[in-house]
């Protein structure tokens, strides 16, 4: 008796991947994506994936809000009140978006501490870290940018005083400042502005950014906090499969996440003080947190040397690995660099305090 093959019907679905497989070799693509290793020793915290994570919470809930925040300073207060007291679970939204903005910088920071303190920016993934850089400051505009469309008191005066920052820069200062503005005073030509930068500007620059970052990440591996690149051998034992190892532990720290971010938007909704008066300002008018150890330095040293100091500052951070040449990662091997690291946290930690008691 012949043995003979049953063809057996594909689901659509089968057919689908097949066909597109056949053109595009998706499941190759897959392969290469998910079948890497991370190393053992590495010890990531999972701080990049969170920050990933955040910024898709930040991304869903900013589009839903979007479908009823009207940017005119006429409509805009009234339709965060909308949002707040008559759309269904609007508030939780809101404050979803208010306290994922505030742990997405978190755990952007973290991330860089903990590429810094591992060394991880070095050879060959100095152009990893530039870019990783180029995402804080992204998120830190997602934060200044937000922080005026309520377009209530605090909004308004915290901007206003925020953007004059801009006007101590030595020679273009006016420039910055009406540049930012759209104008002398924070108007409705401000507040239109910085609504098209933080809905599509940012977003389509961060993920531009982000999309290489991850690429570069790929490529070059997780870094291995206790050995330099040049010191890994390829025979050594591969460590961690990304897929699914990795990735379902990645995906625990994202519920926790989650877990965290709907408790303190729960406990803690984002709050709408009385509508933007410009003839009226209020006492004790502060940034966000974020920007409180700038604030407070600005409060104890000359105005231009406030100013200048972050401008001066940011370069010197962008181009760090390639000023550190020191090829070792392991901390005891590089005292001087985190000394410095140290110092620097913990002068920003102490304004930071200072600047909220203050």
């Amino acid at each position: 008796m012949n043995d003979q093959v049953i063809d057996r019907p594909t689901s659509l679905a089968q057919r689908v991947i097949d066909w597109m497989d056949e053109r595009y070799e998706l499941r190759s693509l897959l392969d290469a994506m998910l079948h890497v290793y991370v190393p053992r020793e590495a010890k990531t915290f999972y701080l990049g994936g969170i920050t990933l994570f955040l910024f898709f919470m930040q991304a869903s809930s900013g589009i839903l809000l979007t479908l009823y925040y009207q940017p005119t300073p006429d409509t805009a207060y009234n339709s965060v009140l909308f949002i707040t007291s008559d759309v269904s679970f609007g508030w939780l939204i809101r404050s979803v978006h208010a306290w994922g903005a505030n742990l997405m910088i978190v755990a952007c920071v973290l991330h860089l501490l903990r590429v810094f303190f591992q060394g991880a920016y070095k050879r060959p993934r100095e152009i990893t870290w530039v870019l990783g850089v180029f995402l804080l400051f992204i998120t830190l505009g997602f934060g200044f940018t937000g922080y005026l469309l309520p377009w209530d008191q605090r909004a308004f005066w915290a901007t206003t005083v925020g953007t004059e920052s801009a006007g101590a820069v030595p020679v273009i200062g006016d420039f910055l400042l009406n540049f930012i503005r759209g104008g002398a005073t924070v108007s409705d030509v401000t507040l239109t502005r910085f609504f098209g930068i933080h809905t599509l500007v940012l977003p389509v620059s961060l993920a531009a950014v982000l999309l290489v970052h991850i690429v570069l990440i790929h490529q070059h591996g997780l870094a291995n906090p206790k050995k330099p690149a040049g010191q890994v051998k390829p025979d050594e034992e591969p460590g961690i499969p990304f897929f699914p190892h990795y990735i379902l532990d990645e995906a625990i720290a994202w519920y926790i996440v989650l877990a965290v971010l709907v408790i303190l938007a729960s406990l803690f909704p984002a709050g709408l003080e009385a509508k933007a008066n410009p003839l009226e300002t209020p006492a004790h008018i502060k940034p966000e947190w974020y920007f409180l150890s700038l604030y407070q330095f600005l409060k104890l040293v000359p105005r231009t040397v406030g100013v200048l100091t972050p401008v001066a500052a940011a370069p010197l951070l962008i181009l760090l690995p390639f000023l550190d040449r020191n090829p070792e990662v392991a901390p005891a091997k590089r005292p001087r660099m985190i000394a410095a690291g140290v110092l620097l946290l913990l002068a920003i930690t102490i304004l930071t305090v200072w600047g909220h008691f203050s």
